[in-house]
């Protein structure tokens, strides 16, 4: 079972049954894991994807992921996180990212294709943001995280999960 799955598992476990968001290059193990799992509902916009999923959080009492892949998807969900953290709402966004070997090196614009760190990108919207770089911080930080974002006072949590780390055997 790789980290894609495994993190499929997680949410089902945890009472998830919908996911919103957009697939792209980067996320495209993710989502594809999701959705055997969770009814995932594609949007027009990465922001609508956030906008949907804490909507959802509103109506139902439950976590509904937002899926956004790298570059100008996770910019376009900024504003989406954004307003679930400042209107204390749980949100989880897992955006997927460019390959880990592209982060060791210096850029002058972006991380292989798209990509770029948007764990960091996302810290000032969110509770937390992470980027995991290996499997097991992969399942842990989505733990974490996940937890987070129901803590009081409740909020916007991001977990960044590079594309080789996705398809990653999980222990």
């Amino acid at each position: 079972m790789n980290v894609a799955e495994k993190i499929a598992d997680y949410l089902a476990s945890k009472g998830c049954t919908h996911a919103f968001g957009i697939v792209g290059g980067a996320n495209l193990a993710l989502f594809s894991a999701i959705s055997k799992r969770l009814e995932v509902i594609s949007v027009h916009h990465e922001q609508a994807a956030a906008g949907a999923a804490w909507s959802f959080y509103r109506t139902s009492g439950r976590i509904a992921p937002c899926l956004v892949t790298a570059g100008g998807g996770s910019v376009n969900a900024l504003t989406g996180v954004a307003a679930a953290n400042f209107d204390s709402i749980p949100l989880l966004v897992i955006a997927g990212n460019e390959m880990t070997k592209f982060f060791k090196y210096p850029r002058t614009r972006n991380v292989g294709f798209q990509g770029f760190n948007s764990a960091e990108a996302a810290k000032p919207f969110t509770k937390m943001s992470m980027q995991p770089d290996n499997p097991l911080g992969a399942m842990l930080a989505l733990d974490g995280l996940y937890k987070l974002a129901l803590e009081p006072r409740c909020g916007a949590v991001w977990v960044d999960i590079p594309q080789d780390i996705a398809t990653m055997e999980a222990k």
